[in-house]
């Protein structure tokens, strides 16, 4: 029986810390292959906006984008500029999965570990046909971004201009 990846959505400082605490930084995050992790970071804003990995590795996908429906939406801390996620992030993050089916955990986090992350932890789920019920356990908090999860779900099925 195929074993499918664990998925654990966290906060922005709940990863940081468990990074921190296992001594995981650019320097060694590719010797923890049985781990793969996915940064979403706030496009605009200052803290959140600050990526943890800031090299490119085969089992870390690092995102930019912000918690909105699209960019007509305004952000007090970034005078107005926001960054809607999109069918190109989409693909990003299918490929990534692609890349790393064989991995026993997958960690991903955004700024609060509810919206962005818990959608894209969703589809992971869905993508690699995960346990359900451990997958909420696990994430209890989220409540997944639908745009997000839509348009993640439209590129899957291959629908153009999600």
């Amino acid at each position: 029986m195929d074993q499918k990846p664990r998925i654990y959505i966290l906060p922005k400082v709940q990863f940081h810390a468990m990074l921190e605490g296992n001594g995981i930084d650019d320097s060694n995050v590719d010797e923890y292959v049985s781990h793969a992790f996915i940064s979403i970071n706030d496009f605009s804003g200052e803290y959140y906006h600050t990526p943890l990995f800031r090299h490119s590795h085969h089992n870390v996908l690092t995102l930019f984008f912000d918690d909105v429906k699209d960019e007509t939406e305004t952000s007090s801390t970034n005078k107005g500029k926001v960054k809607a996620f999109d069918e190109n992030m989409a693909e990003r993050i299918v490929k990534f999965l692609d890349n790393n089916r064989t991995v026993k955990n997958i960690i991903i986090h955004c700024a609060a570990g509810i919206s962005r992350s818990g959608a894209v932890g969703t589809f992971a789920l869905d993508y690699l046909g995960g346990d359900k019920e451990l997958f909420k356990r696990d994430n209890p908090m989220i409540s997944p971004n639908g745009e997000v999860l839509r348009i993640l779900h439209n590129y899957h099925r291959g629908i153009i201009g999600c």
